[in-house]
């Protein structure tokens, strides 16, 4: 009875699951696309149309805009302006480097310098017996030497030396270079061969081509195909035209075709005015379309071109985008409506099934596309892993699992949240071990399919990744810390025995992923990968695994593609590696970032898919991988190269380009400001690109790698450097290195002249400070010859003070002794005088009391001999002479002072430096004593002597 109630529980669900497949609106087809990169306005600063495309000589591609000529080198957009600010309509770039430009009323040249800077040359300006009337330049065309502009009207032919413009009375459409030959579709005419010599047009048969031909293209085999702008695709053999079939000849019926392309490996690109761009084979085979219903920012494809590596640009009436058809991988960028992130996928032979956050979802897998995307029935939310043994498919749901065996849904396990399942032998038994957030569930196989049989009791842990080992040891990683060993007992349920490791290398708590590589069980903590040694018993370092992936050691994710080659996965790209006895070596590398960065986070997944094709789960999308070779193929060699090399001073103001040739440049020190531009242009790798520099003279070490291709140095001291510059991949991949040598002149104050100066402004120096050190010297010699001598002159002075001293003494004694001889023959006189005056009295007594008796002549004759006697010359001239010898020159001196002082007054001043009374000196002068004052009076007037001082204190000390 419960296999009856089983059975018909089994059948509803089953019943369910068709009624919802059927009545489920289906998802619109998607196709697998080549990856696209879009570029807008905001990236490369410009306009928002973009005309035509071509890449030059050096690699960097150049884009017609209509604010002038963009120009893109896989890291850094620049625009040049045209004259006049005028658009760019379009581009040719040819073999001698020039780019091509044409716009309205104006064509030329655009063309590298030296120095890395782009200079226009006008050749419109260059036309003669022609004016440029309304002519727009809508094509370029090389043909041979000649580089030929077309406008409606009019076409101008470019020789290398001298420009022509001809008009024809036709409207031109397109010009088609093909076979030497201008073909040329008119409105009037049709298509028509152009004959340059005699500027002709001759009609061609077009039958039964009904619309305008765009272009006229070959493939690699020969053939030539015509593309009309609305009448589809013809094989044109050089006089007819044949119907080349597509597998989508209704498409032709409702798009405009405006260019058309064939890359490298016969891939026809045809962009259209309203549908985008579509791909069709050689053979005619439909391979994708790019639009805005997928990848495109616009419909309108104004332009088309390839690069040196076979991949497709195009120009848009709204921004630029890059197509990788030279890739291996095309993916579903979204799916509309979401369907959420993808985190595994299966197929079976009727369909393709995606497990997402959002449920299961079946689909048609076609060649190129998932058609009838759906939600499969009853499977909704959290989808972990969709794992296929034996053409069953188990669906690990947050609610439980379910099988989907021969077309019919069940639910096989109650267990919530299936996230891995694994397949080994156990005790004998083949066996499958899922691990889920709760426990370890074990099917087995009965009637030739897989059912549910047990959990393993005690066990309650969520398990993200499980591996069961050659022993039938189960290996489970806990969703966030550890690694579970377990040992079963022969009933499968019970555990025999349990070992837990928190960390693989003794120290860090990393997660534990456990996976199988060649039958061997591996574990990865995200920086290394360990193995079990059987012989120790313990998890070691898996050197020789770690050692040959290199940076891809540090993934914490392993697929199996097949037994002998794995992808590893990191954060930001995929490795897939080929293991084998012989050796482990690098397939391929896809990068997320190419992708738009719609990787599930810690849960990206690649599942194989018949053969060497892989899918790649992502973010609401799904990559499509195929592997075309056993190793990384060999491309055209892409070398990294230095754009152009700018000095300028501190003010940062005026840069000057340096020319970039064999010899080394010498920068003047004022310019010691440096930027480098370098770039790399393989355009498939421009996410996923890392420059490193190093500039020896200044650095020890490299910089950090980095996205950025420009390098500023600022403020360099004057020497000679050497920048040295390598390009990588994100994952240490070197690509390619340059090197730069250049020098900076020492500054004005450095150079040789200022050394030159400098060495003789030392040598005078050095002359200075040796003559102020001679002078010092000198002066110092001097010194102590000027010490010397004067301490021989103080002595010989002492000596001589003796000596003076001794005469001084000598004089002095003498000068007493003359002093007391002047004050002795002083007061003699004084003496003298005094009697003299005496006697005088007495005789004029004498005669007063005879009277007559007393002869006049007597008295008379007496009188005047006392007088002569009383002060006679000699006596003052003895005085003088002696008073003059005792004090050095009194009169000589006080006569100099004053010269107002008569002899008498010189005399009484003698007589009061002696310091005498007035009394003597009357006597002296033989004057009364009022005389005495009035002498005073008059002296002390004469040398204007204050009334307090006294005069003969002024006398005394008068010098």
């Amino acid at each position: 009875m419960q296999a009856i109630l089983q059975a018909m529980k089994h059948f509803r669900l089953h019943l369910l699951f068709c009624l919802l497949t059927v009545f489920t609106v289906l998802l619109p087809a998607r196709d697998f696309t080549p990856i696209v990169k879009q570029f807008g306005k905001t990236d490369y600063m410009a306009a928002n149309q973009n005309w035509s495309v071509t890449q030059d000589r050096d690699g960097i591609m150049y884009f017609g805009n209509n604010h002038g000529l963009l120009q893109f080198d896989g890291s850094v957009w620049e625009l040049t302006r045209m004259p006049q600010n005028k658009l760019v309509r379009s581009v040719c770039a040819s073999d001698d480097g020039r780019i091509y430009a044409g716009s309205f009323e104006e064509f030329g040249y655009f063309e590298r310098g030296a120095d890395g800077v782009l200079t226009y040359t006008s050749l419109s300006e260059q036309l003669n017996d022609y004016v440029m009337t309304n002519d727009e330049i809508w094509t370029i065309t090389l043909l041979g030497k000649k580089v030929i502009f077309q406008s409606f009207t009019s076409y101008f032919v470019y020789d290398g030396t001298t420009v022509t413009g001809y008009r024809q009375p036709v409207t031109f459409l397109f010009f088609i270079a093909y076979k030497n030959n201008i073909y040329v579709h008119t409105t009037q005419h049709g298509l028509c061969r152009l004959d340059l010599v005699q500027h002709k047009l001759y009609p061609v048969l077009q039958q039964p081509v009904k619309g305008a031909i765009v272009n006229m293209i070959r493939f690699s085999d020969g053939r030539t195909l015509a593309v009309t702008r609305d009448d589809g695709l013809y094989e044109f053999d050089g006089s007819s035209f044949r119907r080349f079939v597509t597998s989508d000849e209704k498409l032709f019926e409702t798009i405009e075709i405006n260019k058309a392309i064939i890359t490298n490996d016969d891939l026809l690109i045809l962009g259209t005015i309203q549908h985008g761009a579509i791909a069709f084979d050689a053979k005619g085979k439909k391979r994708w379309s790019l639009s805005r219903d997928n990848v495109l920012q616009n419909n309108t494809v104004l332009g088309i071109a390839t690069d040196d590596a076979g991949n497709v640009w195009l120009t848009l009436d709204k921004g630029v985008a890059f197509v990788q058809v030279n890739s291996d991988l095309r993916f579903i960028n979204t799916f509309a409506p979401a369907i959420g992130s993808v985190y595994d996928v299966s197929y079976d032979e009727k369909a393709v099934y995606l497990g997402t956050n959002q449920g299961l979802y079946t689909g048609e897998l076609h060649a190129g596309s998932i058609r009838n995307l759906q939600s499969a029935g009853p499977i909704r939310g959290q989808v972990w892993d969709i794992s296929v043994f034996d053409n069953q498919h188990f669906i690990g749901n947050n609610d439980a699992t379910y099988s989907i065996n021969n077309g019919k849904l069940s639910r096989i396990s109650p267990v919530q949240g299936g996230m891995c399942i694994s397949r080994g032998v156990i005790h004998g038994k083949e066996v499958l071990v899922q691990g889920t957030y709760t426990q370890l569930c074990i099917y087995e196989k009965k009637d030739g399919a897989w059912v549910f049989s047990t959990v393993v009791d005690g066990f309650v842990n969520p398990v993200r990744y499980l591996e069961i080992d050659y022993t039938g040891r189960i290996w489970a990683s806990h969703l966030h810390k550890g690694l579970f060993a377990i040992d079963l007992k022969k009933d499968l349920r019970t555990i025999e025995r349990i070992q837990t490791f928190s960390t693989l290398d003794g120290k860090n708590a990393y997660n534990i992923n456990v996976f199988t590589i060649n039958n061997r069980v591996v574990f990865t903590d995200h920086h290394r990968f360990y193995t079990y040694d059987d012989i120790s018993r313990k998890i070691i370092v898996y050197e020789e695994l770690n050692r040959a992936l290199g940076f891809a050691s540090t993934s914490y994710r392993v697929t199996a593609v097949r037994s002998d080659l794995f992808w590893f996965i990191r954060d930001s790209e995929a490795s897939l590696f080929s293991i084998k006895p012989s050796g482990i070596q690098l397939i391929e590398i896809v990068n997320y970032s190419d992708f738009k960065n719609q990787t599930v986070d810690d849960y990206q997944n690649i599942i194989p898919y018949q053969g060497s094709q892989c899918f790649i789960t992502l973010e609401n999308g799904l990559a499509l991988y195929r592997m075309n070779g056993a190793a990384i193929r060999a491309a055209k060699p892409t070398e990294l190269r230095l754009k152009s090399v700018a000095v300028t001073d501190a003010r940062m103001s005026d840069y000057q380009y340096l020319v970039m040739g064999d010899d080394i440049p010498e920068i003047p020190f004022e310019k010691n400001n440096l930027v480098f531009q370098v770039y790399y242009p393989d355009f498939s790798k421009m996410n996923n690109l890392r420059y490193s520099y190093l500039l020896e003279g200044r650095d020890q070490v490299w910089t950090e790698p980095q996205a950025v291709s420009r390098k500023a140095y600022s403020y360099l001291p004057y020497g000679s450097y050497r920048l040295q510059v390598k390009v990588s991949t994100s994952s240490g991949q070197e690509l390619s290195s340059i090197r730069y040598d250049f020098k900076i002149k020492p500054p004005f104050y450095w150079s040789i002249a200022a050394r030159i100066i400098y060495t003789l402004l030392l040598l005078l120096l050095l002359y200075a400070l040796f003559l102020g050190i001679r002078r010092r010297y000198l002066k110092k010699h001097r010194a102590i010859q000027q010490a010397q001598e004067e301490l021989q002159r103080k002595e010989i002075e002492k000596r001589e003070q003796q000596i003076v001293a001794l005469k001084n003494e000598r004089l002095e004694a003498e000068l007493t002794l003359k002093s007391k001889e002047l004050a002795e023959s002083t007061m003699s006189l004084i003496n003298k005088n005094e009697m003299l005056a005496r006697i005088r009295e007495e005789v004029s007594r004498q005669k007063e009391a005879l009277g007559a008796q007393y002869p006049n002549k007597y008295y008379e004759k007496l009188v005047h001999m006392i007088d002569e006697n009383i002060s006679s010359e000699d006596d003052w001239l003895r005085f003088q002479a002696n008073f003059d010898r005792i004090h050095e020159n009194f009169f000589r001196n006080l006569h100099r002072d004053y010269p107002d002082l008569t002899t008498n007054d010189l005399r009484f001043c003698a007589y009061l430096r002696l310091n005498l009374s007035s009394k003597d000196i009357a006597h002296l002068m033989n004057i009364s004593l009022k005389g005495v004052e009035v002498a005073r009076y008059r002296i002390r007037k004469k040398i204007n002597l204050p009334s307090h001082k006294s005069l003969t204190e002024f006398m005394i000390e008068f010098k």
